[in-house]
């Protein structure tokens, strides 16, 4: 408002005789540039508001960033000790509760330590009752296995008195009546021979007339007879066929009656047969049951003081078990950070791997592992097949690229999107007996696995050869920068014989002063040898009027060649 007044008030001067047009016209460009500066000073004002505001805001969103964090951090500390009581609280609660159980654990033992003294007394008295009723069986057996011997020995000694009295009275009656009837049977053989000699011959004759009579009439009464027997057969079949199936199943079902009767029979043998097996097996094994009783008792013994040595073995077994626990995690814990720091180490390894990648030349891209060989044999003019092997390595190549990529991306935390210009390689065809791409283990270009020890072949044929690459390079600069510098001086040398100056008249192996066709240098190294030898004759005692001849000399060449130095230079 300052400049506003003061342009106001310095074009306020009124000029002399002013009519009153130009006086308007005046006082008209004198409101337009009032309003015009007026406009200028709001909007000045109104952009140093907009960036106040604009600072302020960014101030704002700054303040509230920290603001956030400030509050963040005091609700962290906050959850942390709560969650630190909460903690406290569950660990008294969780003793508490191991502590109960310990008290309940520590019941149960008592009570079980009480019901085992209580079976044990039960057991003894038990024991003792078995005792008395086995020696008594075991008398009682006796005295009737006794009995049992002393009658069967009587009835022995009777039966065999009676057998042998029978057996005598046998043989005699047999050994009569075999002797009569011997006589008897050969007299009747004798006369029933003779009878049956006649009557064969009587009968044989009176058969012979009678067989044929017979035979005429017998079969006309055996026709007649079969005819009435059919008809009596079909009658009886047709009066008779109900009761016939009736006693046909009658007879099955009397089968299979007779063949579960005759089961069960059986079993009911095995039964009686199985129980007394039993029976006598319980007889004999009840001495056996009490001796193992008595191990049994003497193994629980010996159970009770290996579960007391175990029980102590456990705990110590536990203490040692949250030893290596805590152990393990502080091991965890380092082993983590170094595997951070390894993946960190790979991130870079993969960041240079990219950056060297834009480095390589046409014939690394192509032909990324070759070897020195195949480098010295390789002919201009490539086949279809290198062509092929070609394509198939710098498939090989950007896949492993993108693979690297996409794992970066990965440990990074977010997917990495393609670019919209980004070139896609499409992958060649694979040939029909091709192995496949990918397996556990390594291979070579022919299919065969890599043994462990040559998995880093490839890499050491990379580095070796840019090793040789960066030896090369290192001794082809030294062989440029040498001949740089040789080229360097021939330039100067050049230069120096173009040009006059301070710097190339000092020089002493200048080729512009020549004295009588000879080099200053050359000069110089002769006075210098006349010096010496005028030194040496001074110390071994020379003419005195010698001592000033090498700088008159000197002067004498340096103004000969003053003066002959405008007619010309080599």
């Amino acid at each position: 408002m300052a400049k506003i007044k003061k342009s106001v008030k310095g074009g306020s001067k009124v000029k002399e005789n002013e009519t009153e047009d130009e006086r308007k016209v005046r006082l008209e460009a004198e409101a337009l540039a009032a309003a015009e500066g007026e406009k200028r000073t709001q909007e000045n004002a109104r952009l140093a508001l907009r960036e106040r505001q604009i600072s302020e805001q960014r101030y704002t969103h700054l303040n509230g960033i920290k603001i956030h964090n400030q509050w963040r951090k005091i609700m962290r500390m906050a959850k942390v000790e709560e969650l630190r009581r909460e903690i406290e609280i569950l660990s008294q609660n969780h003793e508490r509760e191991v502590d109960r159980k310990d008290a309940i654990v520590q019941m149960l033992d008592r009570d079980l330590e009480e019901a085992e003294e209580q079976y044990g007394l039960a057991v003894r008295g038990h024991m003792l009752v078995m005792d008395s009723l086995l020696d008594l069986q075991y008398q009682r057996m006796k005295a009737v296995e006794s009995q049992f011997n002393s009658d069967l020995k009587d009835l022995e000694d009777e039966f065999e008195a009676e057998r042998m009295q029978i057996v005598g009275a046998h043989k005699k009656d047999m050994n009569d009546m075999l002797s009569a009837m011997e006589g008897e049977f050969t007299d009747a053989d004798n006369e029933l021979r003779q009878d049956f000699e006649a009557q064969r011959e009587e009968i044989k004759n009176r058969n012979s007339e009678e067989y044929n009579v017979l035979k005429i009439q017998l079969e006309g009464i055996i026709e007649e007879l079969e005819r009435h027997f059919e008809q009596a057969h079909k009658a009886y079949l047709e009066s008779t066929e109900h009761r016939t199936q009736a006693f046909k199943q009658l007879t099955k079902n009397d089968a299979q009656a007779a063949r579960v009767i005759e089961k069960r029979m059986r079993k009911l043998i095995k039964l009686q047969e199985a129980l007394q097996h039993w029976r006598t097996k319980i007889a004999t094994n009840s001495r056996e049951w009490e001796e193992r009783n008595r191990a049994l008792r003497s193994e629980k013994e010996i159970m009770t003081r290996h579960y007391s040595s175990l029980k102590g073995a456990m705990d110590q077994f536990r203490a040692s078990q949250g030893e290596r626990l805590r152990q393990l995690s502080l091991n965890s814990h380092s082993a983590e950070e170094t595997l951070n720091k390894k993946l960190a180490v790979a991130e870079n390894i993969l960041k240079l791997s990219e950056l060297c990648r834009k480095y390589e030349t046409e014939q690394e891209k192509v032909l990324p592992f070759y070897s020195p060989a195949q480098a010295m044999g390789e002919e201009p003019g490539a086949d279809v097949e290198g062509a092929a092997e070609a394509e198939a390595a710098e498939w090989e190549a950007q896949e492993l690229s993108q693979s690297a990529m996409a794992m970066e991306a990965e440990l990074e935390g977010h997917t990495s999107k393609g670019g919209k210009g980004g070139k896609v390689l499409v992958p060649p065809p694979e040939p029909a007996g091709s192995k496949p791409k990918f397996h556990s283990a390594g291979l070579d270009e022919e299919g065969n696995e890599v043994e462990e020890w040559d998995y880093l072949n490839r890499f050491f044929k990379r580095y070796n050869k840019a090793s040789l690459d960066k030896a090369a390079i290192d001794k082809e600069r030294l062989r440029l920068q040498k001949e740089n510098g040789d080229l360097r001086s021939i330039l100067k040398q050049y230069l120096d014989g173009i040009s006059v100056n301070s710097d190339v008249m000092n020089n002493p192996i200048n080729p512009l002063m020549v004295v009588n066709n000879r080099l200053q240098v050359t000069l110089s190294e002769r006075n210098k040898a006349r010096q010496l030898a005028l030194q040496q004759r001074q110390a071994s005692g020379g003419t005195p009027g010698a001592q000033g001849l090498a700088p008159l000399v000197q002067v004498n060449a340096f103004a000969g060649g003053a003066g002959a130095g405008p007619s010309g230079s080599a």
